[in-house]
C-alpha cells in the first residue's frame, strides 16, 4: 500500500522520476487506484460477495479525492468486477479471471485522436440518419427509442453509466431510417460507440448532475423531432448533441 501512496503522490505532484515509477508517468490517480483494487480482488484479498469500504473511507486510505475513488469504482463496475447497490454499498462480484484481460482491453479509454476521428464519422453518418429517421420512422421505432431513453434515465438514478442504453438509442434510430446499409454500418460501429458513450457518461457522472442531465435532454430532443417527423429539427438536434459530447470529451482530455 505504501508503494501505491508513493505513486499517487508522484502523479499528483507531477514529480515522477525516471527510475521506479517511470512506467506510470501517464497514468491518472484513478487508474492507479483501480489497478490496486483490481489486484486486491484478483488475489482474493477481498472475496466475492464482500462489501468494499465506503468511498469516503477508501479516499482516506489512498489519500486521494473521493471523485478519484468513484472514477476507479466506475471502471471496475464497467468490467463486471463490482456491483454498486444504491443505499447499500459496493460489493465484489464472482468473476472469471481467465477472461479478465479481454474486457479490460475492450473498455480501455479511447485516445483523443481516435475520438476526434470517430466524431467526424458520427457527424457524417448520424446527423443524416436523424433526418432520414424522421422521414421514415414507424411507431415501433419511436417506442424502441423511448424505451432506451427510459433505461438511460433509470441508469442515472442508480449510478450506472448507461452506455448500453445510449448505444441502444442510436441503433434504434438507425433502424428507423429503413436503410439496411446504414443499419449495418452503425451496428459495426456499436462497440466503438459504446466506448465513447461510456467515457462521456463517466465524465458527466463525476463532474456534475447538470452535465449528466443534459445528455438525457439532448436525446429527448432528438426523439421529439423524429416523432414529429421534423427532419430539419432531428438533424439539428443530433448535430448539437454530438458537438456537445465531443466538447465534453475534448475538454477532459485536454486537462
Amino acid at each position: 500500500m505504501e508503494e501505491v501512496y508513493a505513486i499517487i503522490r508522484a502523479i499528483e505532484l507531477n514529480e515522477v522520476q525516471e527510475m521506479a515509477f517511470k512506467h506510470v508517468q501517464t497514468k491518472k490517480v484513478s487508474e492507479v487506484i483501480r489497478e490496486q483494487l483490481e489486484e486486491m480482488i484478483r488475489t482474493g484479498e477481498v472475496q466475492p460477495g464482500e462489501k468494499l469500504d465506503s468511498v469516503e473511507k477508501l479516499a482516506k486510505e489512498f489519500n486521494v479525492s473521493r471523485s478519484a475513488v468513484r472514477e476507479a469504482l466506475s471502471a471496475l463496475r464497467a468490467v463486471g468486477l463490482i456491483t454498486i447497490r444504491q443505499g447499500e454499498g459496493t460489493f465484489v462480484n464472482k468473476y472469471d479471471f481467465s477472461n479478465m484481460i479481454a474486457p479490460v482491453a475492450e473498455r480501455r479509454i479511447i485516445s483523443k485522436p481516435e475520438m476526434l476521428e470517430l466524431f467526424q464519422v458520427r457527424k457524417i453518418i448520424e446527423v443524416g440518419a436523424a433526418s432520414l429517421a424522421a422521414e421514415n420512422r414507424k411507431d415501433k421505432d419511436v417506442e424502441a427509442m423511448r424505451e432506451a431513453l427510459k433505461e438511460m434515465e433509470a441508469a442515472s438514478g442508480d449510478e450506472d453509466l448507461g452506455e448500453k442504453a445510449d448505444v441502444k438509442f442510436h441503433l434504434a434510430l438507425a433502424n428507423a431510417t429503413g436503410n439496411n446499409i446504414l443499419k449495418d454500418m452503425m451496428q459495426q460501429l456499436s462497440d466503438t460507440l459504446g466506448r465513447t458513450m461510456f467515457e462521456s457518461r463517466r465524465i458527466a457522472l463525476f463532474s456534475d448532475q447538470q452535465t449528466f442531465d443534459r445528455l438525457q435532454v439532448e436525446h429527448e430532443k432528438i426523439l421529439e423531432a423524429i416523432e414529429k417527423k421534423d427532419s430539419n429539427g432531428a438533424n439539428q438536434a443530433m448535430l448539437e448533441h454530438l458537438i456537445n459530447v465531443e466538447n465534453t470529451l475534448t475538454a477532459y482530455h485536454d486537462k
